[in-house]
């Protein structure tokens, strides 16, 4: 094995700090190949890394993750054109204007304060009204406030927010790690992810905070601080409404009358950060965002895309308004399975990751960033799988090679073939603890 001394981890450090920066300033999603590549060997630089940190220059690591998401602060996403709506809906916020209301285009003639045509051109949503949550378009203001004209000054506002998140994230990893008697390196699994970095820091998705607040009930619910616990999931909740898979969980951990009191406070938490738009912002809201994710959109899904290529061949045409219903019954179907049969001792971030796995698994559209709640999770036990996943997920950029998008199947068969094998070692008991480590840590 490497001593942490020696010149190929030293050479580990410089790749990762230079390629972060290459890609995160110079490298777009078109050039695919390029992108890959580079990042295959920053995926190799941070896994020697990993591998080589001893106890004591754990921190040194940390501090390393930290600088890696710094560097990118002033750079314009590359990978993902989501953040432009933000600043849509930040400028409409601006201007007093409801986003939940009209479609963007009915906003092109009103004379506002930085809706131009030129931003609209770059919307790739033109045609739905927005999902985000009313916390969500806090921030988005934030990001307009003092500069509406201004999409640069927007992305670094963005960008310091959720970097701003992102720290307390890794902070509360630090102390979770210890009060699980964990070592200290599982967490630069998270820490140092490359995935991570692009797609919270870099490319400004919101998964960073909905992990912060996740991260900040659990250590409440560790602290047998059950009513704070679930004000903050309330708020993980209210960022992206997902988490709420992980609430079933709590039926055999804590029993019914305590889970029904949670779920409660999580309930009036995310109605109070509603009430600012209570007008508009209500159930059929999230109602909408579920069929978007299950019923219209598509990219990278396993058990759907077999039930899209049986609607190809029975029925010869993409059955994805059916199927996504099945998709979301599933996923519900298994999540409460998996809830009342999984042990109440074992736990609770070691549960999230089968919850979230299965969430996946059934979901129709699987961007790279979904699976971070999964990395992060997985950080307070051994399951290892999903630090692969952050790898492989990533090829699916494949999709953007040329002019014109392409699904590859081919990409998507090796990812879950790959993923699927280490999980399945990983039921079976057995550990991937020396693949990534290389070596036992505890």
């Amino acid at each position: 094995m490497l001593r942490k001394s020696s010149p190929w981890v030293n050479l580990a450090y410089v790749l990762s700090g230079g390629i972060t920066l290459y890609i995160g300033y110079f490298v777009s999603r078109e050039e695919t190949w390029l992108l890959l590549t580079l990042y295959s060997i920053l995926f190799a630089a941070v896994l020697t890394i990993v591998r080589n940190t001893e106890q004591q220059d754990v921190d040194l690591a940390y501090y390393w993750g930290i600088l890696l998401r710094i560097i990118l602060i002033a750079s314009i996403p590359k990978l993902s054109d989501d953040f432009y709506r933000f600043i849509w809906d930040g400028r409409l916020v601006f201007n007093f204007e409801d986003p939940y209301k009209y479609l963007p285009a009915h906003h092109l003639d009103g004379n506002l304060t930085g809706i131009t045509q030129s931003l609209f051109d770059q919307l790739n949503s033109q045609e739905y009204l927005s999902v985000y949550p009313p916390l969500n378009q806090v921030i988005f203001f934030l990001s307009v406030l003092f500069s509406p004209g201004s999409i640069v000054w927007s992305v670094v506002i963005l960008r310091v927010i959720i970097l701003v998140f992102e720290l307390g994230a890794i902070s509360l990893i630090r102390k979770l790690l210890r009060h699980y008697k964990l070592p200290q390196a599982y967490g630069l699994l998270y820490v140092l992810n490359p995935l991570v970095i692009f797609e919270l820091t870099g490319n400004l998705h919101f998964e960073g905070i909905v992990i912060y607040f996740l991260l900040l009930a659990l250590w409440n619910y560790e602290q047998k601080k059950l009513n704070r616990s679930a004000v903050f999931f309330g708020l993980s909740v209210a960022t992206k409404f997902l988490p709420l898979i992980f609430l079933p969980l709590l039926l055999r951990k804590i029993g019914f009358k305590k889970t029904v009191i949670y779920g409660l406070i999580v309930g009036v938490t995310v109605a109070i950060t509603f009430l600012p738009l209570i007008n508009t912002a209500h159930i059929w809201a999230i109602k909408d965002s579920m069929s978007l994710y299950f019923q219209k959109f598509e990219f990278n899904g396993s058990i759907y895309y077999l039930a899209r290529w049986y609607g190809f061949e029975t029925d010869g045409y993409n059955i994805i308004a059916k199927s996504g219903k099945w998709m979301m019954y599933a996923t519900l179907g298994s999540i409460m399975l998996y809830s009342l049969l999984s042990k109440p001792k074992k736990h609770w971030p070691s549960q999230m990751v089968w919850v979230w796995t299965l969430y996946l698994l059934f979901a129709t559209t699987v961007h790279p960033w979904y699976v971070i709640p999964l990395v992060a999770v997985a950080v307070f036990s051994k399951i290892r799988f999903p630090w692969l996943w952050s790898y492989l997920i990533f090829m699916t950029y494949a999709n953007y090679a040329g002019s014109d998008y392409m699904d590859r199947i081919e990409v998507v068969i090796v990812e879950y073939s790959l993923v699927a094998l280490i999980a399945l070692w990983e039921v079976f008991g057995k550990s991937s603890e020396q693949l990534f480590f290389g070596r036992k840590l505890s």
